[in-house]
């Protein structure tokens, strides 16, 4: 049982589908090859560059296509699908590892910044008059708490003891 053989339409399909869409998506879409290095091989073969993820994002932006938010999970999960690709690869510095922890951090906060589950919460608050009487109130009982602690009434460490 040997190695199945590709014609060579169905490597240059794979090429050209894998520089519009990557190569993981790619693999998923065609169903062939069956494994990363192989498509690697063929881009080296043929001296092609391997598609990345500048370039892809680059010729998305270039199209100048508004996406929707399921669109936009697509993407931030091929990213996500990419970085996991190039773990994969052998000649990973600690220059390209950060960057593809940074790619990752950032996919995973879109996709749940889309999804609602944002981590960074930002807001104000102001006091309104409902705020203040509450205020009031609570100053209002300690104050009567400490009358009472002086006089002896509540003893150290005890609150309800009259």
């Amino acid at each position: 049982m040997g190695y199945r053989q590709f014609t060579e339409e169905q490597i240059t399909e794979f090429i050209e589908t894998a520089k519009e869409m990557g190569i993981g998506p790619t693999l998923r879409y065609l169903q062939y090859p069956k494994s990363y290095h192989t498509a690697k091989k063929w881009f080296v073969e043929r001296n092609i560059d391997m598609p990345t993820i500048d370039t892809l994002a680059k010729m998305a932006g270039d199209l100048r296509v508004f996406y929707s938010d399921k669109e936009k999970l697509i993407a931030a999960q091929a990213v996500l699908d990419r970085c996991v690709e190039a773990l994969m690869q052998d000649a990973l510095d600690s220059d390209g590892l950060n960057k593809l922890a940074n790619a990752v951090h950032k996919a995973i906060q879109t996709i749940n910044l889309i999804e609602g589950k944002s981590t960074v919460i930002n807001e104000n608050r102001q006091k309104d008059g409902q705020d203040l009487a509450i205020i009031d109130l609570l100053n209002e009982a300690k104050a009567r708490n400490e009358a009472m602690r002086n006089k002896g009434f509540i003893k150290e460490g005890l609150t309800s003891e009259v």
